[in-house]
């Protein structure tokens, strides 16, 4: 199994997307300052971006799994952001990642082990010190930028890659 770990935030709500859509921008920061409900639910993630990351994926033999809990893989079938075939699937993780360890590449180290994955990971990550020892695993593209045309080369560029 191959698994592809994105950030969803830095890729689904970037600021090339905020720039190319106002009205988006303005319902990002009525929800940033109330939070009343989650950011799926009040702003619109790019669909753009959703669609090139999931054919990607698809073509390279990847599944996809969210990093961090806010928004997990149950979240994301339910609100039709993604389909279970799309995804990976949970795994019960070791106690050590529970307590108070929310630290998404821990977790997804973690989640990919447990599954004997091969992982992939893009996005906003925010751990680089963990992540320096994969160099090969860690699709770095233009902060900011989201699911630009360079990432989803470096993501068609996995479907023969073997770690």
């Amino acid at each position: 199994m191959k698994i592809l770990y994105f950030d969803m935030l830095s890729l689904f709500y970037s600021n090339e997307y905020f720039h190319r859509n106002a009205s988006v921008h303005t319902k990002y920061k009525e929800w940033f300052n109330t939070r009343t409900k989650t950011l799926l639910e009040m702003v619109e993630p790019d669909s753009q971006a959703i669609g090139n990351l999931r054919d990607a994926a698809l073509e390279s033999g990847l599944l996809l799994y969210p990093l961090g809990s806010c928004y997990d893989r149950e979240y994301l079938i339910e609100h039709g952001v993604f389909t279970g075939d799309e995804l990976a699937p949970e795994t019960e993780l070791p106690f050590r990642t529970h307590m108070d360890d929310n630290n998404s590449v821990r977790q997804m180290l973690a989640h990919a082990h447990s599954l004997n994955a091969q992982w992939y990971v893009c996005g906003d990550v925010g751990s680089e010190e963990l992540l320096q020892h994969y160099p090969d695993r860690y699709l770095r593209s233009e902060l900011g930028k989201g699911v630009t045309n360079e990432l989803i080369s470096k993501i068609r560029g996995l479907e023969s890659a073997d770690y």
